[in-house]
């Protein structure tokens, strides 16, 4: 379990994560995994993400209800959810180098033709959110990252920044704890996890505050530009990082 200067580092980033998500509806990964991947092994890193996200967006999800509209968050939940047997199936067994570089590469691609306002065709399409809704959970559930690419269908389908947030933490909430049900019952996460799940949950909940003041202070044009900084700084990060050590 973390403890000593694990745990500050920890509970540091996590805050950090938590901020962004709670803020922006997504990139608590982005931000968290690749420091905590230096204190525990990546399975437990998986788990930690995926049940700080889960309780994070639950609380985002209590906050911003008013704004949720189920036809458009729906389709996104179902694939989400029919993608998290195979994401956990796989946390176990894949080798999760080139399926991270072709997500991150995917993910700077979508961000910089998102960045310069160039629409994507697809994004309109009736499939899209459950197809987009199911790859970013299979992502999220595998490795942890993956949320940009459901960030990015919202953001080209015209959200506004308030439905956005209630939307993509209605997605997350629902697949994670799918997720995070089948973890424990495969025996992917262990008391251990647990434990580290339960002692990081003051720093989440301190980035669900800073987040909500956050919010309150972000107009349209800030918040999509926030979104997108996120996604290719999280992208740059992601490929630079299986680069590195390929």
């Amino acid at each position: 379990m973390l403890s000593g200067v694990d745990l500050l580092i920890a509970l540091t980033i996590i805050l950090v994560g938590a901020t962004v998500m709670g803020t922006l509806g997504f990139g608590l990964g982005l931000v968290t995994v690749p420091v905590l991947m230096l204190l525990v092994d990546p399975q437990s890193v998986v788990v930690i993400v995926n049940g700080s996200i889960a309780v994070l967006m639950l609380l985002v999800l209590l906050q911003a209800r008013r704004h949720l509209d189920l036809r458009l968050a729906g389709g996104m939940a179902l694939g989400g959810l029919a993608a998290t047997p195979i994401g956990v199936l796989a946390l176990d067994a894949a080798n999760p180098t080139i399926l991270r570089l072709t997500i991150a590469l995917v993910i700077m691609v979508l961000a910089v033709l998102s960045l310069f306002r160039v629409p994507l065709p697809f994004a309109h399409k009736r499939l899209a959110g459950p197809v987009l809704g199911f790859l970013a959970a299979l992502s999220v559930t595998t490795l942890s990252v993956g949320g940009p690419l459901v960030a990015i269908y919202a953001v080209n389908r015209g959200w506004s920044p308030a439905v956005m947030r209630a939307s993509l933490a209605f997605y997350f909430l629902v697949f994670e704890s799918g997720a995070l049900l089948l973890y424990a019952l495969s025996g992917l996460a262990d008391r251990e996890d647990a434990g580290n799940i339960a002692i990081l949950l003051p720093a989440v909940l301190a980035g669900f505050a800073l987040a909500v003041v956050l919010v309150g202070r972000m107009n349209a044009p800030l918040y999509r530009y926030a979104v997108i900084v996120v996604i290719i700084s999280g992208g740059v990060i992601l490929l630079g990082r299986e680069i590195a050590g390929l």
